[in-house]
């Protein structure tokens, strides 16, 4: 079985493809792999939910699912064959969605990457898994989250680059994965917990 990939909103879906179309048809792309883009060629494909895991609620969470929340859907931007980018749509007001960023760089080549690694997973051929970008800002951690839709078995594949206590692109179980995010917080100053990095992609 391959990764269930859900349809996205329909809000979601048009608050992306709406800007897409609106910089393509006026050549509006401003960075050097969009430039280079045949913009008739461009298309939004393997759309999924990104989720976030606050740092304040990683030192005494018991498991993943219990702490992420789910801040939109993100697609990636192909330039035929070639992943250029992606593209991201954010939760507002009364579930309502709005374009969030357009964003080059590894964590959107690296989410197809970990996209194919996945699949070539025995266990992922095997069960029923859906995919979902997992965000760590505060600890500049990014992974393709395995999520389980016939138990709680979730795995995570942390996206390169990854700090040294991860290893990119190795799948890991939830458990172990949350275990290392504590460690890594630990040594966070409290006072900063709050704060945000600016990861994307």
């Amino acid at each position: 079985m391959a990764l269930h990939i859900v349809d996205p909103p329909i809000g979601a879906y048009e608050a992306v493809r709406s800007v897409v179309t609106r910089m393509a048809s006026t050549s509006a792309f401003r960075t050097p792999a969009l430039r280079r883009t045949n913009p008739a060629a461009l298309a939004l494909s393997t759309p999924h939910r990104v989720a976030t895991v606050p740092l304040d609620r990683i030192r005494d969470a018991g498991d993943l699912r219990s702490i992420v929340e789910t801040t939109g859907w993100r697609f990636l931007l192909h330039d035929g064959e070639r992943v250029v980018a992606s593209i991201d749509a954010v939760i507002g007001t009364e579930g309502t969605y709005r374009f969030g960023h357009l964003t080059e760089g590894p964590f959107a080549t690296g989410t197809e990457e970990a996209i194919r690694r996945a699949e070539a997973l025995e266990v992922v051929r095997k069960h029923d898994f859906e995919p979902s970008l997992l965000l760590v800002p505060a600890l500049y951690v990014v992974a393709l989250w395995l999520r389980d839709r016939e138990s709680s078995a979730d795995l995570t594949m942390p996206i390169a680059p990854v700090p040294v206590e991860l290893e990119a692109y190795e799948a890991i179980g939830a458990r172990e994965f949350l275990t290392i995010l504590r460690r890594l917080a630990e040594r966070m100053p409290r006072q900063n917990e709050k704060g945000k990095s600016p990861l994307g992609g």
